[in-house]
């Protein structure tokens, strides 16, 4: 009996061999995009090239874009025999999640295998606003006695420890729960945090979190705001303008989430001004450039979208992935469970259930 077809867009298998050669070559056979460009993509698609597929594997989310946006469009092509997207990485503003679960498609991500990467970033961020670490390290990097003295002296009035001060979290999911751990155990912080969904009364106690209803009132209270949240069409300049003026005077950001959740123009003239004293970027608004202008300001901490670039994370991106499609299909291309990281449930669930 053939095996169940999988689609594999982007790069090859780099780390997970064994697992990909014994156990998921066993389950299915794999077959991999050829059409390095959306119209050629399309045109696959539309003439069947790669029969009727039931996943679509995107081991390394550095490739495989070549199709551009997954978009009704795209998703419109798919062959009716298509369970499942999984995909490597966190971030899915590339994909209508919403669409693909309209059609009963399941979109996982590597939730969970970047967690304590992005969590010891986001710990870095903190310490570095606090304690203007980014404007002391480009002073030592001048190789000036000078300036190193000036620095010196400068860094010691105008820094603060982070015990005792509000980290406001804005979401509440894996990531950010290990922040708060984190932020609480090693940096004596207070943790409050908004998210549209509030965690069960028992989880937010064994953490050690205060819970906001509205993002506004966390913004008020919170010394320092640090954003775990998608990108999409809610999310997008979630800080903007209005909400940065509800930020404490002389506040902090960090956002190691995604670039646009942030309306970048307004950040700048809030770091200008002073409303907002410092900020952590590892993520920006027109990735891969840079804003010249934060780039020039000591009291910006940037980095270069590394939150989750460690090894340990790649590795499991890779192997998630694979894990994910096997959860979800069988071995003659039906459907026989959820993934473990989906991310559009309630789309799929509402498909499913009109199944019925």
């Amino acid at each position: 009996m053939p095996k169940p077809i999988v689609l594999h867009i982007g790069e090859p298998i780099k780390y997970n061999h064994d697992f990909y050669n014994d156990s998921f070559l066993d389950r299915f056979d794999v077959v991999r995009n050829d059409a390095l460009d959306r119209p050629s993509f399309m045109a696959a698609l539309k003439e069947r090239r790669y029969g009727d597929f039931v996943a679509i594997f995107r081991p390394h989310f550095q490739s495989g874009g070549e199709m551009g946006q997954w978009d009704e469009e795209l998703i419109n092509l798919l062959p009716p025999s298509v369970r499942i997207f999984a995909s490597a990485g966190a971030g899915f503003n590339w994909a209508d999640v919403e669409a693909l679960g309209r059609r009963g498609i399941w979109y996982a991500n590597g939730a969970g295998a970047s967690d304590e990467a992005v969590s010891d970033t986001t710990l870095y961020m903190i310490l570095s606003v606090f304690r203007n670490f980014t404007r002391s390290q480009l002073a030592a990097r001048q190789a000036n006695p000078e300036v190193f003295t000036a620095t010196h002296k400068l860094i010691a009035t105008i820094s603060h420890n982070p015990r005792g001060h509000v980290l406001g979290l804005v979401g509440l999911g894996n990531i950010s729960k290990k922040v708060a751990m984190k932020a609480k155990a090693a940096l004596g912080m207070e943790v409050h945090y908004f998210d549209i969904l509030r965690q069960p009364l028992e989880v937010e106690q064994d953490i050690g979190v205060t819970y906001h209803d509205r993002l506004d009132d966390l913004l008020k209270v919170a010394d320092c705001v640090s954003l775990h949240t998608p990108l999409n069409q809610h999310t997008k300049h979630l800080i903007n303008r209005d909400t940065l003026k509800l930020m404490k005077p002389g506040a902090r950001l960090i956002n190691t989430a995604r670039g646009e959740v942030v309306e970048e123009d307004a950040l700048i003239e809030a770091l200008e001004t002073g409303a907002v004293s410092a900020a952590g970027l590892d993520v920006h608004y027109h990735e891969p450039q840079v804003s010249p202008r934060l780039a020039a300001m000591e009291n910006v901490t940037m980095t270069t979208h590394i939150g989750g670039g460690a090894l340990d994370t790649r590795t499991n991106f890779e192997l998630n992935a694979m894990k994910n499609i096997m959860r979800t299909v069988g071995t003659t291309g039906q459907l026989i469970g959820e993934p473990f990281s989906p991310v559009n449930k309630e789309y799929v669930r509402d498909f499913l259930d009109r199944q019925i």
